[in-house]
């Protein structure tokens, strides 16, 4: 090998170059290979491998000696996604059971909303769900879905503001192999596909960009989606549950949505009434969430005081059932082992916790005292949850942000909230 200013370059800089954990291999002007690394040797034995190549020439006193090409093999990249994608949908085939046995309540608006949701189940008709943050609207779309004709077929939940714009098309429509870069091979089917024959609920509604929402009238109306970089259009049999918490009439008027998708979703509108209304109902909703959260947290609280309930029936509620589901966790994990009556000085211990204002996903001094033997997973998984709770509290149920706060991928979330029973 001659003494070239390149081979001059290598050997001033050869220990550096061995030391790079990436592949990449040096060439001279004539394009003949003159240094390439262990990780470059070890990535061309790789099976299955995808390289993209990243070039750069090597300047030396303003004259081109070489280039330096960097590979990066993409294929664990697509792997991980593919797995990812695998993992996303038996997470959506976990059959939900919730029926309409688990919507807690004697209050005659709820049981009359009870009533016709059920008459509504049996029909192919689009349901939207209006009512505040918090009053069950996921619940609901669940036990529709459950009592329906088509509950033996899948329920799949997006949550239309979680999901990137940029990203919404592909997710709900899918998209053809090659259609863009990081296209999978074969591409990839989307959640219309997913639902067919099944049903599709649209959470956040109103948070559905203006682009988005041409193409999701043209589906309804056509019954048929045409994933991006295809042609070829594919008819789908999915039935539509919607729910929202924001006023679609007000934003029609101010032009931030479609007049033709308003009527096209809302064939039955249901509105689920506020916790505030129905306040009789509040001793059951505590003592159905006893009942679910005592083992969870490794406590034995039977009863609640009548002090307690007359506290609870006077708070304002402003994040509705969900609100109240936070300050009961929150009781709970402060209770010893020993309890058994949950009592009103325990729900103002609660709500102090949850009023503490800064940035720290739990409560500032806040300590969670287990008596008797506890596994280190079952204290972890309650130390979790108390921190997403406050989270998606602190954020009036939006768990977008809460996830973000929390440092955490909303699907990361979503998953922790269905294995950590948060709804």
């Amino acid at each position: 090998m001659t003494d070239s200013p390149l081979t001059r370059f290598i050997s001033s800089v050869k220990p550096l170059l061995d030391a790079l954990s990436f592949a990449f291999q040096i060439t001279d002007i004539a394009g003949n290979v003159t240094y390439s690394n262990k990780m470059y040797q070890i990535m061309l034995h790789r099976s299955g491998k995808e390289i993209v190549a990243d070039s750069s020439e090597i300047i030396c006193e303003k004259k081109k000696i070489g280039t330096i090409t960097v590979y990066h093999d993409v294929s664990e990249v697509a792997r991980l996604r593919k797995e990812l994608d695998k993992l996303n949908q038996k997470l959506r085939k976990i059959e939900s059971k919730l029926t309409f046995k688990d919507i807690i309540g004697n209050n005659p608006t709820l049981l009359d909303t009870i009533r016709i949701a059920k008459g509504a189940a049996i029909t192919n008709a689009t349901i939207m769900l209006r009512g505040e943050s918090g009053t069950g609207k996921e619940i609901f779309a669940t036990a529709i879905h459950n009592a329906s004709p088509r509950r033996h077929e899948r329920f799949i939940k997006v949550n239309c503001s979680a999901i990137p714009e940029a990203l919404l098309e592909s997710e709900l429509f899918g998209y053809s192999e090659g259609s863009f870069t990081g296209a999978l091979r074969g591409g990839k089917k989307g959640l219309f596909q997913e639902a067919h024959h099944g049903t599709l609920f649209l959470d956040e509604i109103g948070d559905l960009p203006l682009s988005m929402q041409a193409k999701l009238l043209r589906v309804l109306q056509e019954k048929e989606i045409t994933p991006i970089g295809s042609f070829d259009s594919i008819k789908v049999d999915v039935r539509i549950i919607c729910a929202t918490n924001k006023s679609l009439e007000n934003m029609i008027d101010q032009g931030l949505y479609r007049e033709d998708l308003y009527y096209r979703l809302n064939v039955f509108p249901l509105h689920l009434p506020p916790l505030r209304e129905r306040v009789d109902d509040i001793e059951a909703i505590v003592q159905y969430m006893l009942n679910q959260y005592n083992e969870l947290y490794s406590r034995h609280v039977e009863q609640i005081d009548e002090k307690a309930v007359e506290f609870l029936k006077h708070q304002p509620w402003k994040g509705n059932v969900r609100e109240l589901e936070n300050i009961i966790s929150r009781a709970l994990i402060q209770m010893t082992e020993s309890e058994t009556l949950l009592q009103k000085s325990d729900l103002i211990l609660a709500l102090s916790k949850g009023n503490t204002s800064g940035n720290a996903c739990c409560p500032i001094g806040t300590q969670i005292v287990f008596s008797g033997k506890v596994k280190l997973k079952d204290a972890l998984d309650v130390a979790e949850r108390n921190c997403i709770l406050s989270a998606i509290e602190r954020n009036n149920g939006d768990k977008n942000t809460a996830a973000y706060e929390l440092g955490i991928p909303l699907r990361t979330l979503y998953y922790k909230c269905n294995k950590l029973k948060i709804y």
